[in-house]
């Protein structure tokens, strides 16, 4: 121990010191230049591993090696006598710091085994993250390109109606702006879907008041249209003719 002392005052860089005395196992918790180590042994198969164990003081495992190869007890007995019950205690504290050390090993690469695995799952849920973002993106531009497609197809089948109703001589009307009639007056609708219609009056006239739900033949348009409503105070009637709400005086229509 002095010997060793003295190499540490000396200032020497690195000395390695191997011993059976059990005194020198207790200098590293007097002196911070010192630290323990030892060759791990498997008393199993009486081999060493050849591993070096930092911060646990080696053993004598001589005892141990002999009573595995037979020795008889009576012998074995008087040599833990004289080994002392200090030096079985200390070797007892030695093997619950190896085992201790080995636990504390076992539960670092566990500990690691289960940091690699979080990191992967993370991985993966960033990229299914990524994939819902995506898809998400992708279902927002076929909704809005459905809607438009379907939006397109109202307009032009608004302009086809619009086309059809200027070639038969009806005139519907702007939704906002009222044409006024040259000939006769008509009453601007407050549904913004019904078309206000004078067309010209026809020679012929109804012998009765129709019914809501009665066909009825629109001379203008040489069609026959249902009545969805009845308006006598007013002379009039609201027809359904190509799909448009029209406005019409009784005049202009005929059973």
């Amino acid at each position: 121990m002095s010997l060793l002392e003295a190499f540490a005052e000396s200032g020497s860089l690195l000395t390695l010191a191997t011993t059976h005395h059990g005194e020198l196992k207790a200098l590293k918790y007097s002196n911070p230049a010192f630290e323990n180590a030892c060759v791990e042994f498997d008393e199993e198969n009486l081999k060493p591993t050849y591993k070096i164990l930092w911060g646990i003081p080696g053993r004598s495992n001589a005892i141990n090696i002999a009573e595995k190869l037979g020795l008889p007890g009576s012998i074995l007995d008087g040599a833990r006598e004289l080994y002392g019950a200090a030096s079985a205690e200390l070797n007892g504290v030695i093997i619950e710091m190896e085992r201790f050390k080995q636990s504390f090993h076992q539960h670092a690469q566990e500990a690691q085994k289960h940091l690699k695995h979080s990191r992967e799952l993370i991985e993966r849920l960033l990229v299914a993250k990524q994939k819902i973002t995506e898809h998400a993106a992708i279902q927002r531009y076929r909704k809005m390109r459905e809607i438009s497609e379907g939006a397109a197809q109202a307009r032009s089948a608004l302009h086809n109606t619009l086309r059809e109703l200027r070639a038969s001589g009806a005139q519907p009307l702007n939704f906002n702006t009222q044409i006024p009639d040259k000939t006769e007056k008509t009453t601007k609708s407050n549904d913004p879907g019904l078309v206000d219609h004078p067309g010209p009056s026809p020679s012929e006239k109804l012998t009765r008041i129709p019914n809501v739900g009665d066909m009825v033949l629109v001379p203008s348009l040489r069609k026959k249209t249902a009545v969805l409503k009845v308006d006598v105070p007013k002379g009039e009637v609201i027809v359904l003719a190509n799909n448009m709400k029209l406005r019409l005086k009784l005049s202009d229509i005929e059973a």
